[in-house]
């Protein structure tokens, strides 16, 4: 038994309270009758008082009562098994069904459901059973029971999935649930035992706690699947590795669909390992849906199509405020900038610039903030808190002023200037941050002068200089952000635009601000996607056959989806749509199986001795029995008597008085 809130047990020294109360007075003295006293000398004597106990039994019912009313606060509970299982002398028997990609061959599942029925019909007949299922992962499909009905029926409920399995992972899984169930446990595994599945330690097939392990190989014969390893778009087109396991006799036509039309055809005129290359489709504009798609009889249908995203969308046009369009700054950022084919960059003055056209962008440079006036500013935070983004750059002007514009941030009354002709290097940097991790050489970089700025509470500094003051800093403000160097680019306070680092900087910034590129086009099957990496917590995700995976109360919170199917996903957040591409794990496509000996070997190996304190359950299955409800019931029935035994005992002292 346990308490859920135990401190509120302190509450049982209130029991003084009735002991105190129930504590009356009563002369020490006999009292005798006395004709007179007049005659008698004043005397003062001492009159000793006792206390004692009265009315016990009403003391020991509100005793109870405060007593049940704190264990009901501390809120008990039992720790009891899930199901209260009698071993038997035939212990467990763990019946395992291999549900990976390799199981979804012709005719291989319907092998599957024979030989798990054989196994189950085989255990004798005090055994208890449990049938289990494993992919990427390992689930109870059946709770433990000696019905053999029960395990049989539900082997019709399973199905192959489109994620891979290892040996490894799955066998310690059934280790760790062997330590909870009733010994001795016997291990029937059904499988066509892939040799891609076998971790690189024979030992970690090897479950301890097991007293028998079965294999159950199915999907016998020479398998032969063709397979898609690789496909990579470049400037010339789209190059795609072939793999052929198994027969090499058979060939197969290879179609290259774009949008869901067969934009280009290839005939293998030959078998084993091949490269084809496709030249370059008319991509549309956007996000391209490729599907590789093999025509053949091979015997593993469901890695024959491999799903590709390409992004063809024309470069983002990034604002940059400026009173010059023909400054150093201008020039510097706009050659970073559309250095990588994604952003071009277009100068707008500051004073001709319209507000009303921020809502256009994602987010904004300005290479002088100290050229902002109000009404610009004003709008600016308005972009901010909407989500927008901003990256800015102060100069001669910001120096002039008592506080920056948008980002508030005062200038420091203390600062530790170098000498004329002398360099402050970069000291500390957040290399974990998304702007700072891909870029490197920022200890080549000299700076002469920085404005030296107090950072409130809330903002991030990024880099400091050798003297400890900010060189790059993060401000959030509403939805948005702000990347601020307190530096001038006009190559006058520092030499940063010149060196190699500007532009992997300036590039990590703008995937950062605008929230793109972020993102894998491409996972295995069964891997996560975090909403986060879309530029947003929450949103919906709609699955390869068009159904939503997330409920209405999902898509608000913060998520993490699982691809379970091969196929295209639609991303649907506050920041925009994409598209991401899902594909079976290439390792499931080689059928080829574990030898004979490893499966011997394997055998032979598992058959040790149960766990110490096999029998036993986890602490994480157990069912929890909240008591406090009954706690309540007593304290009401307490309640009762103490008002029937109060009445009693206070009903004659009205009596008396009266």
């Amino acid at each position: 038994m346990g308490l859920l809130a135990p401190l509120f047990l302190l509450g049982v020294f209130a029991v003084a309270l009735p002991i105190w109360l129930h504590r009356l007075q009563a002369q020490s003295s006999d009292r005798k009758a006395f004709s007179s006293a007049m005659l008698l000398e004043t005397a003062k004597q001492q009159v000793h008082v006792k206390k004692e106990l009265k009315y016990l039994l009403l003391l020991a019912a509100r005793i109870l009562l405060l007593v049940l009313m704190v264990f009901a606060f501390a809120k008990p509970f039992l720790t009891v098994p899930p199901n209260a299982i009698i071993s038997t002398a035939s212990g467990t028997h763990l019946v395992l069904v291999d549900t990976s990609v390799s199981m979804d061959r012709a005719g291989v599942f319907s092998q599957v459901q024979a030989e798990a029925s054989r196994a189950i019909d085989g255990a004798p007949a005090d055994a208890l059973i449990q049938l289990l299922s494993a992919d990427s992962s390992m689930r109870v499909v059946t709770a433990l029971t000696n019905d053999k009905s029960t395990s049989r029926s539900a082997l019709g409920s399973l199905s192959a999935s489109a994620l891979r399995l290892d040996y490894g992972e799955v066998m310690s899984a059934v280790e760790r649930l062997a330590d909870s169930l009733p010994p001795p446990v016997t291990l029937h595994f059904v499988s066509d035992f892939q040799a891609s599945a076998m971790p690189v330690r024979f030992s970690d097939v090897v479950p301890a706690g097991i007293a028998g392990f079965e294999p159950h190989v199915v999907g016998t014969g020479e398998p032969f699947n063709w397979s898609v390893d690789f496909l990579r778009d470049n400037s010339d087109g789209i190059d795609v590795g072939l793999s052929g396991f198994g027969d090499r006799e058979r060939i197969a036509n290879v179609d290259l669909l774009l949008n869901n039309v067969v934009v280009d055809s290839r005939g293998l005129s030959q078998t084993g390992p091949h490269v084809l290359h496709f030249d370059a489709p008319d991509y549309e504009e956007g996000e391209n849906r490729v599907v590789l798609r093999i025509n053949t009889d091979d015997d593993l249908r469901a890695d024959n199509n491999r799903y590709h995203v390409v992004d063809n969308d024309p470069p983002a046009t990034i604002p940059l405020l400026t009173l010059n369009a023909d400054s150093l700054p201008v020039t510097y950022l706009s050659a970073a900038l559309e250095s990588a084919g994604d952003y071009r960059v277009e100068p707008m003055i500051i004073g001709e610039f319209d507000p009303r056209v921020l809502s256009r962008y994602r987010w904004v440079v300005i290479d002088e903030i100290g050229f902002i006036d109000q009404q610009l500013e004003q709008a600016l935070t308005e972009f901010l808190e909407n989500g927008g983004n901003l990256l800015a750059f102060a100069g001669d002007r910001a120096a002039s002023l008592e506080s920056l514009p948008v980002t508030g941030h005062r200038q420091s009354a203390t600062s530790v200037r170098p000498q004329a002709g002398d360099f402050l290097a970069i000291g500390q940097m957040d290399v974990r941050h998304p702007v700072l991790s891909g870029t490197e050489g920022w200890q080549s970089v000299n700076v002469s002068r920085s404005l030296s700025l107090d950072v409130p509470d809330g903002d991030e500094v990024l880099i400091r200089l050798e003297n400890n003051e900010p060189f790059l800093i993060e401000k959030r403000v509403g939805q948005g952000r702000i990347l601020l160097m307190p530096a001038s680019l006009d190559n006058r306070w520092n030499d940063l635009p010149v060196r190699p680092v500007f532009v992997s900087f300036i590039i990590e910034s703008a995937r950062y601000l605008s929230g793109v590129n972020q993102i894998p086009k491409t996972y295995i099957a069964g891997a996560t996607l975090p909403l986060a990496l879309t530029g947003n917590s929450s949103g919906q995700v709609v699955d390869p056959d068009g159904n939503s995976v997330l409920s209405l109360a999902d898509t608000t919170r913060e998520q993490q989806i699982r691809l379970n199917k091969p196929g295209f996903y639609e991303v649907y957040t506050p920041q925009g749509e994409t598209v991401v591409a899902a594909n079976v794990d290439p390792l499931e496509s080689d059928l080829r199986k574990v030898s004979q000996e490893v499966l011997d070997r394997w055998q032979d190996a598992t058959g040790g001795q149960p766990l110490a304190g096999a029998g036993s359950f986890n602490a994480e299955e157990a069912e929890t029995v909240e008591l406090w409800h009954w706690v309540l019931f007593l304290l009401a029935l307490v309640v009762i008597a103490e008002s029937i035994l109060g009445n009693m005992h206070l009903t004659p002292r009205r009596m008396e008085r009266a």
